[in-house]
């Protein structure tokens, strides 16, 4: 799985608490935003553009439409298409479009675009970060098969089919072209992997949710195990990338562990099921990282993790004090008590010993990473810091 991941199809993000989650998993996301669109990132967004490095903004490279550019037109050229495209044509008459309501984009995919057709899922085609070559633009536009405002207006509108599976091929093709892991927080799209080479497949079907970066899903199903959607709601974004720094290593020896399991994974990228995919990721984690997870939770209660200082379990050897060791030794109530030296000189380097061995325990285990992410959510939900 590459570190950087490519958010598709849409502008801006549907889902922040999912995106929450990605930023406990990836070094990076990119999304196709041009400048020029308007802002309408929520707050949680504009809060991790503005305290982390998580976010960047690309544009497609002319090779990149080109690429994409260039299947559309032998799809277009199918004879065998001509009935399936028919069924795609824009007709102004037929305002539904004979499209599920589900099935069009969110609001925050209509920003600017156009009133006209509002059950169309409209592209940028400005000349600064277009989405679409001018050529394929045209050829779609006489084809019926697309619809434009008027010849200034930068949105052309697609039927939602359509415009779905040109999106999910762009997002492939720069995916391919940069080394990203195309990812999605709207689990009506079709995944991107691979989407390139199939084209004529996904115009026969319905936008349903696909699990082809089993990698990606795994470090995800793996923290929402350990993180509960409520928790991870009410964590500030200001913790998150304070947590995101400090366990970088940590976050490492994960993936390190997920790497471990590429066989099995690879395994289930071939399931077809969507949801089975998803069942076959839990019995995964349920047998290979929870075990683990477990064993790390009773290794590190030993040494007192979820101990108070004052409860850390103190060992005082009395028989170790002096009765001159900086007048340790008093008699109260006929009760020897141990003066503030020796408890510094007994304690103290028995806390440290202590607070070493855990954290040994935590660097030699691979899911210590979702151990710490599931302390950091419920210590922020009882007001603790992390």
């Amino acid at each position: 799985m590459a570190s950087i991941a490519l958010y598709y199809p849409w502008m801006h993000f549907q889902d922040t608490d999912w995106l929450k989650l990605a930023l406990l998993s990836w070094e990076r996301i990119v999304r196709l935003r041009p400048r020029t669109v308007d802002d309408r990132d929520s707050e949680v967004v504009r809060a991790i553009r503005g305290e982390s490095d998580l976010l960047h903004e690309v544009t497609p490279g002319r090779h990149d439409l080109e690429t994409v550019a260039d299947a559309f037109f032998e799809l277009l050229g199918y004879e065998d298409m001509a009935w399936e495209l028919n069924t795609l044509r824009l007709r102004t008459a037929d305002p539904a479009l004979g499209v599920a309501e589900d099935l069009f984009p969110p609001p925050s995919q209509r920003i600017t675009e156009p009133e006209h057709h509002p059950a169309l899922l409209w592209i940028y085609c400005g000349g600064t970060g277009t989405k679409m070559s001018s050529t394929l633009r045209h050829q779609l536009l006489d084809a019926g098969l697309a619809v434009q405002v008027d010849g200034r207006d930068p949105w052309v509108g697609l039927h939602p089919r359509l415009g779905a599976v040109y999106l999910t091929a762009l997002a492939d093709t720069v995916a391919r072209h940069n080394a990203l892991s195309p990812v999605t927080d709207d689990p009506r799209m079709h995944h991107a992997v691979g989407a390139l080479d199939r084209l004529a497949d996904l115009l026969d079907l319905s936008v349903t949710p696909a699990l082809r970066d089993t990698r990606a899903a795994y470090v995800h199903l793996s923290l929402r195990a350990v993180i509960r959607p409520e928790r991870i709601a009410a964590v500030p974004v200001s913790r998150l990338v304070a947590f995101r720094q400090r366990y970088a290593p940590e976050l490492a020896a994960f993936h390190a562990h997920i790497d471990s399991l590429a066989t099995e994974l690879a395994q289930i990228a071939a399931v077809e099921n969507p949801e089975m995919a998803r069942a076959h990721l839990q019995v995964l984690y349920e047998r290979s990282t929870k075990p683990q997870l477990d064993a790390l939770r009773r290794a590190l209660r030993a040494f007192g993790v979820e101990s108070t200082v004052g409860t850390l379990g103190l060992k005082v050897d009395l028989g170790a004090v002096s009765g001159t060791a900086l007048g340790a030794l008093a008699v109260s109530g006929g009760r020897p008590a141990l003066g503030a030296g020796a408890v510094a000189l007994t304690v103290v380097p028995y806390i440290a010993g202590r607070l070493k061995a855990r954290r040994q325990q935590r660097t030699d285990s691979p899911v210590a990473y979702l151990l710490a992410a599931e302390q950091m959510s419920k210590r922020t939900r009882l007001g603790f810091p992390i």
